[in-house]
């Protein structure tokens, strides 16, 4: 092993090493005498707990261990990536998450359909176990509520899911679609079930389908507030005002848990999406509302800055999507109620 220098000449390694790209949780299986990663007590404890909550034994047939390595390997991912702050929707991480958390569900339920979101919890307390060095400062009790309302959402979803593709003694890439867009049944769990049918679904015709949805999609909302307000129009520009008051009524009402993660305003409402691990109830959305028209009939003022996203941050303003902010931002503040990055416009 060499090092090239600037001048051009290869001078040996005074370190040197072999590159086997074994990774980290490999080399532990080898330094406890184990052949299978999964044996490790990075993830054998969550192992033992889906072979007594599933009813089956780990090597007992191929199928039963690959699904419990999925099981345990995605649901572990999962539990740090909510640690990190990270919510099951439909865009960005947060889908990434979603999948790996409905993998993991849709290979528990066709092992054993009792199998719920309480055991679930159950798994996400173990691997919090392993790591307590981790997740010492974590609110574990608040990840595993996120794992239970996301599979909790998903376990109706399947099983209207499977009941539909037991209609199909073939499944094509549109009817693979329409599962998709029906019941959020994802492609890989469909394929799958193909799989075991011994068919191959046409993943071109479902891309197609796919795309057509999306030109739809794109047609529909033409008009409508992504990212940036299109309709500049009094009415909706009040509206986009309205969204930041009804973020921070949500933080008041029902703790900083809530995050913004969509919107959508035309000139005849606006739609707020946020995360939230449960239901709301009427006395709840009741307080909200009422704070809201509070603090619109108090007619605070709203002032715009320019400053980095650092500077915004530290001053405590809101800004849950960094992948669309370049270096200077604009930050609207009402009064001292809120404060968001956002690139406007708002009224006065």
């Amino acid at each position: 092993m060499y090092n090239k220098t600037a001048e051009g000449n290869f001078v040996p390694l005074k370190q040197r090493n072999i590159d086997t790209g074994m990774g980290v949780e490999r080399t532990l299986a080898v330094l406890d005498g184990h052949f299978d990663d999964y044996r490790t007590e990075l993830f054998w404890p969550i192992i033992e707990q889906l072979e007594l909550r599933l009813k089956v034994k780990y090597n007992s047939n191929n199928e039963i261990t690959r699904s419990l390595r999925i099981i345990a390997d995605h649901l572990k991912a999962s539990v740090f990536l909510i640690s990190d702050g990270v919510r099951p929707s439909n865009k960005l991480q947060g889908y990434i998450l979603r999948r790996l958390l409905r993998r993991s569900a849709s290979k528990a339920f066709s092992i054993n359909k009792d199998f719920d979101s309480k055991d679930f919890k159950s798994l996400v307390q173990i691997i919090i176990s392993i790591y307590p060095n981790y997740f010492k400062e974590t609110n574990s009790e608040e990840i595993a509520m996120e794992v239970s309302l996301e599979i909790r959402k998903f376990r109706s979803t399947i099983e209207r899911g499977f009941k539909e593709i037991e209609k199909y003694t073939t499944i094509t890439g549109k009817i693979a679609f329409d599962l998709y867009q029906t019941y959020g049944f994802p492609l890989e769990v469909t394929r799958e079930l193909a799989e075991e049918k011994g068919q191959i679904i046409n993943e071109d015709e479902f891309r197609s389908e796919f795309r057509k949805h999306q030109e739809l999609s794109r047609t529909a909302s033409s008009g409508m507030f992504k990212g940036g307000l299109q309709d500049h129009s009094e009415i909706a520009t009040k509206y986009h005002t309205a969204t930041h008051l009804l973020h921070q009524a949500l933080r008041d009402v029902l703790g900083d848990q809530v995050h913004q993660v969509g919107s959508n305003i035309t000139a005849e409402r606006l739609r707020f999406d946020f995360t939230y691990p449960e239901k709301l109830t009427n006395e709840q959305i009741k307080k909200v509302e009422d704070l809201v028209n509070e603090k619109i009939k108090e007619n605070l003022a709203v002032k715009m800055e320019t400053m980095s996203l650092e500077e915004a941050r530290k001053k405590g303003a809101l800004a849950f999507f960094e992948q669309k902010y370049g270096e200077q931002v604009k930050v609207y503040s009402i009064d001292n109620y809120s404060m968001e990055v956002c690139g406007g416009p708002h009224v006065n």
